[in-house]
């Protein structure tokens, strides 16, 4: 597969009126635009744009219908190499979808034995429209969803919708992506005892912006104090 090589403007790492959640004390600047990538999905209203910056950065947008905009950096080195993937299929409106279709079609198919009244009318026109509604249901509450966590402590960072906007260019991304992180580990010349440190201020700094939960850093500090290299270096 061909490498991403795409020419970008450069990114505006200022806040803007409709963006929520974004500080970034470190305000790091940009001095190239190593690839980027844009994914949109109109059911579930969401849409996520992602910019990999200086062979070590992730600027994320992501933009939540109802929930406003969220703009913030990734440093690549303290994130998992690894994509996660987990797929949620809402069975239980698709199985809804065909019991009100079946009905519905049991009902037509007696009313057009006996002859429809008014009512046998209304009542299939119910069903037939409680089918649509728990068959969109069953789309809008279906995900299949590929993460990458931070490395030591768990945290899930990065979110994107499996295969969009297309399989190749989203598998090209992901190959390009686990790169980079690769790189910017190699790059960054820290011993395991000062990775867990940096890490740590990294979702600290995460926790700040309102990106992590305060709950989510809490057990990711558990997790990095309990590391053994951690322990040492104190």
């Amino acid at each position: 597969m061909p490498e991403l090589n795409m020419q970008a403007p450069a990114i505006d790492l200022k806040p803007v009126e409709d963006v929520t959640d974004f500080s970034d004390s470190d305000q790091v600047a940009v001095e190239h635009v190593n690839f980027e990538f844009e994914q949109s999905s109109k059911l579930h209203g969401i849409s996520r744009h992602f910019s990999i910056f200086n062979d070590s950065q992730c600027y994320q947008s992501v933009q939540q219908k109802h929930r406003g905009k969220r703009k913030f950096r990734l440093e690549l080195a303290f994130l998992d190499t690894r994509p996660f993937r987990v797929r949620n299929i809402a069975w239980k409106w698709l199985y809804a979808s065909l019991a009100f279709s079946g009905m519905d079609a049991v009902l037509i198919f007696t009313g057009l034995l006996d002859g429809a009244s008014l009512v046998f009318l209304s009542l299939a026109i119910a069903l037939g429209v409680a089918a649509t509604i728990a068959l969109l249901l069953f789309f809008y509450r279906s995900s299949d969803i590929v993460y990458f966590r931070s490395q030591y402590g768990k945290v899930r960072l990065m979110e994107l919708d499996y295969d969009k906007p297309d399989k190749e260019r989203f598998r090209d991304f992901i190959r390009n992506f686990t790169r980079q992180i690769k790189h910017s580990k190699t790059a960054s010349s820290l011993d395991q005892s000062q990775f867990l440190a940096r890490e740590l201020r990294e979702l600290r700094r995460l926790k700040d912006e309102a990106i992590v939960p305060d709950a989510a850093y809490e057990k990711a500090k558990r997790l990095i104090f309990r590391h053994e290299a951690f322990k040492a270096a104190e």
